[in-house]
């Protein structure tokens, strides 16, 4: 896969002829950015936009596609180049009772299962027992949450079946995007920067919820 990325890296380089100059450079950016997180045996993600996909990767190979139904953004959000996970956060986040020999049980937070920042392919969740392992804690995960990575941006995931709440839930919605987002952007922290808020919704609620589950703080990424 590495050596695929490379290859179309040098295809896009060559004479453009009659094709468009400025499409062959942004798509060889996005090759030369991709290459530098695939070249090391981590997680990372690509968000197409134009493709409406939401894609789980490690050296190149695609383990996980989430396509998205819709989506919407506030502000001028960066929408391209690579970005890195600052904090996940919901309402409410899943927690796991452990028991420590010799102590007391104590809640922690559900740990996603790329947090362990595999140093080899073979740690990728194309393994059964890492398949296993999302069943079991899928069901506890959040349909709705929020994304902030290190460029400001700021993307709301949802379920459709999360975003869907009555007449209440409509107007709780219209009121947080068209006041709500504008007031924080006038009167919540000067940073030089203006609030950018992408929101993506999802068909199926076990997209939103895999989605939680998959990333973990620090995992790097490119929007293209």
């Amino acid at each position: 896969m590495l050596a695929a990325l490379l290859m179309a890296g040098l295809v896009c380089a060559g004479p453009a002829g009659g094709a468009d100059k400025t499409d062959l450079a942004k798509k060889q950016n996005s090759l030369n950015a991709e290459y530098s997180l695939a070249k090391d045996s981590t997680f990372y993600f690509v968000l197409d936009i134009l493709g409406r996909k939401l894609e789980l990767r490690v050296r190149g190979m695609v383990l996980r596609t989430w396509p998205f139904q819709s989506m919407r953004f506030w502000g001028r959000p960066e929408l391209s180049g690579n970005v890195e996970l600052v904090r996940k956060s919901t309402l409410k986040a899943p927690e796991r009772i452990v028991i420590k020999p010799g102590g007391e049980a104590e809640k922690i937070e559900a740990a996603p299962m790329a947090a362990a920042k595999p140093t080899g392919t073979s740690a990728a969740p194309s393994n059964a027992a890492e398949f296993d392992l999302e069943a079991l804690e899928l069901k506890d995960m959040p349909k709705k949450f929020s994304l902030d990575f290190d460029n400001g941006l700021h993307i709301l995931i949802k379920a459709k079946t999360r975003a869907s709440g009555g007449f209440l839930g409509s107007m709780r919605e219209g009121w947080r995007w068209h006041i709500g987002l504008p007031l924080r952007n006038l009167f919540g922290p000067q940073t030089g920067k203006g609030l950018s808020e992408l929101e993506l919704t999802f068909d199926n609620d076990k997209d939103a919820q895999a989605i939680y589950w998959h990333f973990f703080e620090g995992i790097k990424g490119i929007i293209l």
